[in-house]
């Protein structure tokens, strides 16, 4: 869900977010000219500057490309944020305090001074929280080059990874203490609470005096939020056959929620953007190992299973996503998990296979940086190609049960699809491919889209009952087995009252807007 910002705050950020200075910050070569100042436009190549920033309207406008807006729009385009992260972006850069995006109770006896007091301690709480990642990143980051000898050194040197990459993901090394941490945390002037909030300590039991490092002699790496900022850890073991679990991550916080968490997603949007596709992976090591191999729109969920929100996270900046997962039978079985999240939302999928490796990491370091990216941005294949060549090697498709098996699911993939036009082109391909005709097909079809319409009748808004009445999978893969969080047929878009303001903003902005407006849009 997106985090409701106040009005009163939005325009307080407007008021005291200078255009010229916030572009000048991005744009180094803007340089007055007479009430107005030029630079060559930052969002296309161009020779004659045509990019022009006007203080007294304090907004932006590229006569070339015909981007355009103020300071936030200007934050949106060109670190690729939605509104309600450019605007925490600007509030941090201007010291402006924005309301904590948990319910806050208010009670009637409090003032309302004493109400935004409240407001602002919880602000404070979520900024001394990101402080204290940011300052722990550091402290294992010097950790790990400052004991070349310790296990975790010795482990990281295995990996290969060259330093300019362990730089750019901070990657560092966990102390064999049980307070190392802590120790440190507290020269630094955080409190106990603070390090139980973080979820950075563990205790004995619930309410304990006692706390201990929650991570000791293991490799970490920071995550981060959309916005770059670092809002947790997740660890890896440098065991072979590991006793405990081989990643201990950090848990959900006030700043820390995994299901809207994507690895590397703050470094990796700019290249979804260009390139328009993401490249989702599983985990960091592959996500590192994608980067490396030049593959830098690759990202990954974060200590669990994709689910919806991440999705909708990813649409924001492209519809074309590539599936990279582990060469193995629990990345295929995610391949269709993820399917059936993605494919009802709208996205074009395909699927990259490593050959002769189980992962990205695996294939970068036996073939090389030229192989993964040929397996992940040459040879990968359309989702249904991918689906209908993996049930081949489950049934026998010469003889008619076997091809009535991988037609039954093919066709419940299909029905995934929330495009009538792209479920037609679908069945069209999948006819050429077995010889059944399209109409037989498209009959099947609509047996299948009315279970699963009766389902969702019957149980509203429960997504398992969808998915046990649509997932058949060809690939072997029970129901049961690869079951995804199915999101609605129709999702619903929070701060609509928001957007219509923003729209009409806009329109209010230029008059040649209004004048389009009053042509094409409705009244209501």
């Amino acid at each position: 869900m997106a985090r409701h910002i106040p009005d009163e705050i939005i325009d307080q950020i407007r008021m005291r977010a200078d255009i010229v200075e916030v572009v000048q910050s991005y744009v180094p070569t803007l340089k007055k000219a007479g009430a107005t100042w030029k630079a060559c436009c930052p969002f296309h190549q161009e020779k004659t500057p045509s990019f022009v920033v006007n203080p007294q309207r304090q907004t932006y406008k590229c006569f070339g490309c015909g981007k355009g807006g103020n300071a936030i729009s200007f934050i949106m385009d060109f670190e690729k944020l939605d509104f309600p992260n450019a605007v925490e972006l600007l509030a941090r850069k201007y010291g402006i305090i924005i309301p904590d995006p948990e319910p806050v109770h208010y009670h009637s006896g409090k003032n309302a001074e004493e109400n935004r007091t409240v407001h602002e301690s919880s602000y404070s709480t979520r900024e001394r929280l990101y402080q204290l990642h940011e300052k722990l990143a550091s402290f294992y980051e010097k950790n790990l080059h400052e004991h070349p000898d310790s296990p975790v050194a010795q482990y990281f040197k295995t990996r290969g990874i060259p330093p300019e990459f362990a730089m750019r993901f901070h990657i560092g090394s966990a102390p064999d203490s049980w307070d190392a941490a802590i120790r440190f945390a507290h020269s630094e002037h955080f409190t106990d609470e603070e390090l139980r909030l973080s979820g950075i300590v563990s205790e004995k039991e619930p309410g304990s005096a006692h706390i201990y490092d929650r991570f000791r002699n293991r490799l970490m790496f920071p995550i981060w939020n959309e916005q770059g900022r670092i809002v947790a850890f997740s660890a890896r073991s440098i065991e072979a056959d590991p006793k405990g679990w081989k990643y201990v991550n950090s848990p959900e916080s006030p700043v820390f929620k995994k299901s809207r968490t994507l690895y590397a997603l703050h470094l990796a949007r700019s290249a979804i953007a260009e390139k328009d596709s993401a490249v989702l992976c599983e985990g960091q090591l592959d996500t590192i190992a994608l980067h490396r191999a030049g593959c830098t729109n690759a990202v990954a969920p974060q200590g669990t299973a994709f689910g919806q929100e991440q999705a909708l996270i990813l649409k924001r900046y492209t519809q074309n996503i590539t599936l990279a997962l582990d060469n193995d039978k629990a990345g295929r079985a995610a391949v269709f998990k993820d399917a059936a999240i993605l494919l009802p939302l709208g996205f074009s999928l395909k699927v990259a296979v490593y050959t002769s490796a189980k992962d990205a990491d695996e294939m970068l370091k036996n073939q090389g940086p030229e192989a993964v990216r040929k397996a992940v941005e040459d040879d990968s294949t359309d989702f249904f190609d991918f689906s209908f060549t993996l049930a081949c090697t489950k049934y026998d498709a010469s003889t008619p049960a076997g091809k009535a098996a991988i037609t039954a699911g093919l066709l419940s993939q299909i029905a995934w699809v929330d495009s009538e036009s792209m479920r037609e082109a679908y069945l069209s391909w999948l006819s050429s491919k077995t010889q059944i005709h399209s109409d037989a097909l498209r009959a099947d079809l609509h047996k299948i889209l009315a279970k699963t319409e009766k389902v969702s009748r019957n149980h509203p808004g429960d997504g398992h009952s969808f998915q046990q009445a649509t997932l058949s999978s060809p690939s072997g893969i029970s129901p049961k087995s690869a079951a995804p969080e199915m999101p609605p047929r129709s999702v619903r878009m929070p701060g609509l009252r928001k957007c219509f303001a923003e729209f009409l903003q806009t329109l209010l902005s230029e008059e040649r807007f209004a004048e389009m407006a009053s042509r094409d849009v409705d009244k209501e």
